[in-house]
């Protein structure tokens, strides 16, 4: 594993992801959060404890980078793997969340669906920076 291209990748991803969440979350959801306040945290106590999500962010960024230099192949190509591995990665992780959240919580049927497209679409976005930083050289 070239830990370089590791760290870089996984610092990118980071980036990519943070300014993902954000836009999703306080731009496109914004309004659905706000009609389903009872269901979330107070905003106070969410701000105490956002550096455990950014925190979390990171971990996710280090890991899903290195999940994928394990098994780099770079067939048929870097940017076409990267996309095929986000898009595996995607279902595994956003599927069974926003199903279960959906199983278990009061939330209006939006909600989770949202949370799927957009995590499926971070995921994308996350596996093609992977593919396009960790090439080989």
């Amino acid at each position: 594993m070239n830990k370089k291209r590791w760290v870089g990748a996984s610092i990118a991803i980071f980036i990519v992801l943070f300014a993902l969440e954000y836009l999703f979350n306080n731009v496109c959801l914004k309004n659905l959060y706000i009609a389903t306040a009872s269901v979330w945290r107070p905003e106070a106590d969410m701000m105490k404890l956002i550096p455990y999500y950014w925190a979390a962010l990171l971990a996710e960024s280090f890991l899903f980078t290195y999940i994928y230099a394990k098994g780099y192949e770079a067939k048929p190509s870097a940017l076409g793997e990267g996309l095929r591995f986000g898009f595996i990665v995607g279902l595994f992780v956003s599927l069974p969340m926003a199903t279960i959240t959906y199983a278990t919580m009061p939330l209006p049927d939006k909600i989770p669906l949202y949370w799927f497209l957009m995590g499926m679409f971070e995921f994308l976005a996350a596996g093609a920076v992977a593919g396009l930083i960790y090439k080989k050289g």
